[in-house]
């Protein structure tokens, strides 16, 4: 497993439509130019920490999802997306719950 320029700017491409941005936009939330962002996603370009863990955040998956392909809690994280602080707590201890009773 290693850090694919290419794949990885192929998910990030497959976020940010999902996401329904445009590059331009996408920019805009991470602090980036479009053409910066054109070139990660063309696998063109690598980039820093900071910038992947501002993706990871603008589409609420994790690093190891944008760097790797792992998909690790990505379903989860859909899940809670959208749910304030106090019911993704409760979510957590049901489903803590259900697992301990499994």
């Amino acid at each position: 497993m290693y850090y694919d320029l290419k794949e990885s700017g192929k998910r990030i491409r497959e976020l940010r439509e999902t996401k329904g941005y445009t590059q331009e936009g996408l920019a805009d939330k991470i602090g980036l130019t479009q053409k910066t962002v054109a070139a990660i996603e063309n696998g063109r370009r690598g980039t820093t920490i900071d910038t992947l863990v501002a993706l990871a955040e603008v589409f609420n998956t994790s690093l190891d999802y944008i760097v790797v392909g792992k998909e690790g809690n990505r379903v989860l994280n859909n899940m809670f997306e959208g749910l304030d602080k106090s019911k993704q707590d409760m979510a957590i201890r049901i489903l803590k719950g259900i697992l301990d009773n499994i």
